[in-house]
């Protein structure tokens, strides 16, 4: 087995429920020893679920952050302790919607990057709609669905999303790697790549589909103008 240092939310985006001990406890903020739990990051909200501790005492999922390097979750109620073993379940079919969005994402900044050569800027993701922002000196608004056509047929014909931590160096040498978004390449030597098969790779925490073609279809909402050369998509998905 190769040894990684992801937490299993990274190693496997489908794990719905895990088990694990409290590794540290204050008030209601507790740290796993490892956790399938989805942190408030990179424009992809927290996850939610549930933590059960072994004698059926249970404690809802309120909030999931990242502070000092350590990633806290934050439960309703005040119980848990250090050293007490656990049973994590995930809300599944919320963390299921975020993925297809987030992969979802990918698609779509890599299509307008070709078409328009548009970098991604930033991103936020959420259950009802997502929006990406662009940098784009010329905003032809008449062009985009056509775009999202593109997107589609491309989440039709179905590629395979391999998630993988690399060393920089290699992932460097992959094709057109981060060309949407290179402010992601940040300064470490491994990274943790989504790499849509012969289409896209980018550097990325989130959690992701296996394929494309689970996100379904991609329904554009609507386009702003949000100054100099900044333009913001929503979309959705069904």
């Amino acid at each position: 087995m190769i040894k990684t240092s992801l937490p299993k939310f990274m190693q496997d985006c489908y794990l719905k429920e895990f088990n694990t001990i409290v590794k540290q406890a204050k008030d209601r903020y507790i740290i796993l020893e490892d956790t399938i739990f989805y942190p408030d990051s990179g424009g992809q909200p927290h996850d939610e679920g549930n933590i059960t501790r072994e004698d059926g005492e249970e404690y809802k999922v309120v909030y999931v952050g990242i502070f000092s390097g350590e990633i806290s979750h934050e439960v309703d109620r005040l119980g848990l302790k250090q050293g007490d073993k656990v049973h994590l379940s995930l809300n599944w079919e919320r963390r299921y919607i975020l993925m297809k969005m987030h992969t979802a994402a990918h698609v779509l900044s890599r299509v307008f990057y070709e078409e328009a050569g548009a970098n991604t800027s930033g991103n936020q993701l959420g259950v009802d709609r997502s929006r990406i922002d662009f940098t784009l000196d010329k905003f032809e608004r008449y062009k985009i669905p056509n775009w999202i056509k593109k997107a589609n047929k491309i989440i039709t014909a179905g590629a395979k999303v391999v998630k993988s931590e690399i060393s920089k160096e290699k992932a460097n040498k992959i094709s057109g790697f981060a060309d949407p978004s290179p402010h992601l390449i940040k300064d470490l030597e491994m990274l943790r790549v989504v790499n849509i098969e012969d289409f896209d790779a980018q550097p990325c925490g989130g959690t992701h589909l296996d394929n494309v073609r689970e996100i379904g279809k991609i329904v554009f909402l609507k386009a702003e103008n949000k100054g100099r050369n900044n333009r913001r998509i929503y979309y959705t998905i069904e």
